[in-house]
């Protein structure tokens, strides 16, 4: 517990010394309430998804762009700035994209879009789990900044395309926009830690059941036990820390499931175990007892 501790603490002065600053952020249902939000359908948090999303559904065969955010007046105030977030797609007819549109007082008008077969700048094609996303842009030092952003989701075809909270996010001289956004680790990367959690703490725990129903080993599975719980206590902690620090959805997801399971599932456990070696050791004593 000590050592899981310690690492969160490390995290949090990684996240500390990071250069991205975030200078707003926007919820969908507060855009809505305010009569800012024009197109898309707000869907509320379930179904294994913590956050709120933006729907955008094309069902005729004609291409679309979708003005989802118009920002007015953003507080741009770094060379190298970014609207960054989290995508997911459902069955895109061709090759679809985010873009921004990034508008100057002298009229000018400049884009980013997400057409890059793989990264935070991927394109939107076929169906596709939750990942994150970043749209950035690089001025010159002395170039003057944007007054108006606008945030499209443009599909060729019939598909539907859901985006999580956005926030515009600055960041500092040598700082890449286009870094796994300073993301822990990848959304491949946490499912299979989630899976191999999932796989070793299912095998812990038939282990845990067999050994404690036949009155064996009671040190080790209570230590086991007690170890499981402190595991998950971290790992909520730890998806706190993710979240504080702005991480994706496919890093602060799996810890918070983790930790859940491993919070809730020994406390049940405890008491039962501890039960079940009370009993084994009733039935020894009958046994030598008996004539």
């Amino acid at each position: 517990m000590k050592r899981a501790i310690v690492v969160l603490i490390g995290v949090l002065c990684a996240c500390s010394v990071r250069g991205e600053e975030v200078l707003e952020e926007f919820s969908w249902s507060k855009l809505q309430a305010e009569g800012r939000l024009k197109n898309g359908e707000v869907v509320r948090p379930g179904k294994g998804k913590p956050f709120e999303s933006l729907a955008v559904v094309n069902e005729e065969g004609e291409g679309r762009t979708v003005t989802v955010l118009t920002i007015d007046r953003p507080k741009v105030t770094a060379a190298t700035y970014a609207l960054r977030g989290e995508v997911s797609c459902e069955d895109v007819e061709g090759t679809g994209y985010l873009e921004m549109w990034n508008h100057f007082p002298d009229g000018s008008a400049y884009f980013s879009r997400t057409l890059a077969s793989s990264g935070m700048l991927q394109s939107l094609t076929g169906s596709s789990d939750w990942r994150p996303f970043s749209l950035p842009f690089f001025l010159k030092d002395d170039a003057r900044r944007p007054n108006k952003l606008v945030f499209n989701v443009c599909l060729p075809g019939k598909g539907k395309v859901a985006v999580g909270p956005v926030r515009l996010v600055a960041y500092d001289d040598g700082e890449d926009p286009l870094a796994v956004g300073g993301a822990w680790w990848s959304g491949s990367v946490g499912g299979i830690v989630g899976g191999v959690f999932g796989v070793v703490f299912g095998c812990l725990g038939g282990v845990i059941g067999w050994l404690s129903h036949k009155g064996k080993a009671r040190a080790f599975v209570l230590t086991t036990v007690k170890t499981m719980f402190a595991v998950g206590t971290a790992s909520l902690v730890l998806s706190v820390v993710a979240l504080v620090c702005g991480q994706p959805y496919a890093v602060y997801y799996p810890p918070l499931l983790v930790g859940i399971l491993l919070t809730i599932l020994p406390l049940g456990l405890l008491g039962a175990v501890r039960k079940m070696y009370e009993q084994a050791e009733l039935r020894k004593m009958e046994a030598l007892d008996a004539p």
